[in-house]
């Protein structure tokens, strides 16, 4: 297996890993108006997104998809959270997550990251 990472991969892995803690770690936020289902379901997001973070790092091809289909479907959960987010703190949240989501997608997808999973399995 190839070892050199090329630097988007890097920092798609870094922040998916961000990503993946932030929904590890929502439960434990304020989240009132939050569904119960909601709150308790980021936990398993959370713990999937570092499995595919592990899975990027380590230039696994099927890594790639799932990451891409991740930042799609937290792009489509958080998006209410931008147009009518019941406190500022889960406006704020809902935002990051969408950024972070949108730019994940791009550096998979750039070609030489696409590159690095040709070379993996």
């Amino acid at each position: 297996m190839n070892t050199k990472r090329p630097v988007p991969v890097t920092v798609a892995v870094v922040l998916l890993a961000l990503l993946s803690v932030l929904y590890l770690i929502f439960p434990l936020l304020p989240t009132e108006g939050v569904p119960a289902l909601v709150v308790y379901s980021n936990v398993v997001w959370g713990v999937v997104g570092l499995v595919v973070a592990y899975g990027l790092w380590t230039h696994k091809r099927w890594s790639m998809w799932l990451a891409i289909v991740l930042c799609v479907l937290a792009i489509l959960l958080a998006s209410p959270g931008l147009i009518a987010p019941s406190s500022a703190l889960l406006g704020v949240l809902a935002t990051v997550v969408v950024a972070s989501a949108a730019l994940i997608i791009l550096l998979v997808v750039l070609p030489n990251s696409r590159r690095a999973y040709k070379r993996g399995t």
